[in-house]
């Protein structure tokens, strides 16, 4: 009997050092995981955590000049408030500068880098009808902050970069009366305006402009006027140079460095096509995809042409002469992507990377050669809930992806934080951010510790009575 009342007060003192040291961990377990390492065997593997009490909607990762901008509207976590950010981090995941802007309710953001690293960011105001513009440089510094009242409603926004480095916002409005208009408006570098110029659309159109630009700054848009579906291409001065019509609403457009124009679009339910325009809107070639839906498909332009195919969960290659060069079924490796985010890069070697987030909450990321080959798969993301935003790899072939990340603590709560991620490993997972104790965490300390102190106490008092009873 009397061994087993010793155990128990050894026992109960443990206790009471455990619950201390966890204590003493919990606030201090920002400096022990902010810099988390992905695998002990390679130096160069971090993730880090780019803002804590926040979510990006969504977060956006540009690899310019070597360095790692992330960009996003920032919402915190009791929802009062929208912020644009912006930061820039080195390739070893040191952060230089940050920038946090306070926006209005339902922010939407465009954004272009100029030809001297310099950002601009287009936010407008939904449903306001202001819109501002800032220009920001690679050192984190604001050169210019403007806001423009535009007495339009519903307007969809984008910012274009044109010639010397001048920028171009292009989006739709309603009138009142009807009719709906596009409207494009020239700025030069220095968020001088220049001119502005419109035209009519379906009043009850409501797909925002799909734009892509050429090597010469000129752009193509998507559009619907008079019940038909029309592409355009505008040239510098706003002027229309050639247009044509489509047959639906749900199309996808790349342009390849010769400035030739791909259209990826629908025939019907089960066919799709990709269309090979010049730049005089002279059709080359098209060919036919079987069991192919253009709601769900991606299309990609990394010196060849990939189609990820959502119906086939195919991985199509082609030339730049839609010529098939080869294809790979991803079935067996990501999960068929309906309202899932799919992201995809190509290092020095020709070799084709596809992340995404499967139905798990983790991340999977697919490396196939440039022959169309399997050559590895890393699943990513341990307990969280994890969403990317971007993948990037640089001229040293190091993988960068960004994604937003969220867990429950063992009371429940949510909690969401974005990570910043370069060269992932197999089973790895995001650092958790900082934890402050609260008043349930107390109350638990409090009350167990209590128990441990009071328990050693009736402990010896019954080892003394049990002593004095036997003497």
């Amino acid at each position: 009997m009397k061994k087993i009342t010793w155990k128990r007060l050894i026992i109960s003192i443990l206790i009471s050092i455990m619950l201390a040291n966890i204590g003493i961990s919990l606030q201090n377990f920002e400096d022990n995981h902010q810099d988390y390492p992905l695998g002990l065997s390679n130096s160069d593997s971090w993730s880090k955590i780019v803002k804590e009490g926040g979510w990006f909607y969504p977060p956006y990762c540009e690899l310019i000049n070597g360095s790692l901008y992330v960009i996003g509207t920032l919402e915190l976590e009791d929802n009062t408030k929208e912020y644009l950010y912006i930061s820039n981090f080195n390739t070893s995941g040191i952060k230089e500068w940050e920038l946090s802007i306070e926006l209005g309710d339902n922010s939407r953001i465009s954004y272009v880098f100029d030809n001297d690293n310099n950002l601009f960011v287009l936010n407008e105001y939904y449903p306001s009808n202001n819109i501002s513009l800032i220009k920001v440089n690679s050192s984190g510094a604001i050169l210019f902050s403007k806001e423009f009242n535009l007495e339009l409603h519903n307007h969809d926004v984008s910012l274009v970069l044109g010639e010397n480095n001048s920028l171009l916002i292009v989006g739709q409005y309603d009138q009142h009366p009807y009719p709906k208009k596009l409207f494009i408006m020239k700025f030069n570098n220095t968020g001088q305006f220049l001119w502005n110029t419109s035209f009519i659309v379906d009043s009850y159109y409501s797909i925002p402009p799909y734009i892509v630009k050429d090597s010469g700054y000129n752009m193509y848009l998507y559009f619907r006027n008079n019940s038909v579906y029309h592409l355009a291409k505008i040239n510098g001065s706003g002027a229309i140079m050639w247009q044509m019509g489509l047959e639906n609403y749900d199309h996808k457009f790349l342009v390849d460095s010769n400035d030739n124009l791909f259209i990826m679009g629908s025939k019907n339910y089960s066919t799709g096509y990709i269309l090979k325009l010049n730049s005089n809107g002279n059709q080359i070639k098209e060919i036919l995809i079987e069991k192919f839906s253009t709601y769900f498909a991606e299309m990609w332009y990394l010196n060849d042409l990939f189609v990820f195919n959502p119906d086939s969960m195919l991985l199509l290659c082609y030339d730049l002469n839609l010529d098939q060069k080869w294809n790979f079924s991803l079935s067996d490796y990501i999960t068929q992507p309906f309202y899932l985010q799919t992201f995809l890069a190509k290092d020095s070697y020709n070799n084709v990377y596809i992340v995404q987030n499967n139905e798990l909450g983790n991340i999977n990321l697919v490396k196939i050669s440039n022959t169309g080959e399997f050559l590895s798969r890393i699943i990513w993301g341990g307990f969280f809930d994890v969403e990317p935003g971007s993948l990037n790899i640089d001229f040293d072939n190091n993988i960068y992806f960004i994604c937003n990340c969220e867990y429950s603590n063992v009371w429940g709560d949510q909690h969401r934080f974005t990570i910043l991620v370069k060269n992932p490993v197999n089973g790895g997972t995001p650092p958790e951010p900082r934890r402050d104790l609260d008043i349930r965490d107390y109350f638990v300390f409090s009350v167990v510790g209590i128990a441990c102190i009071i328990s050693p106490i009736v402990l010896l008092s019954i080892l003394r009575s049990n002593k004095k009873r036997i003497g």
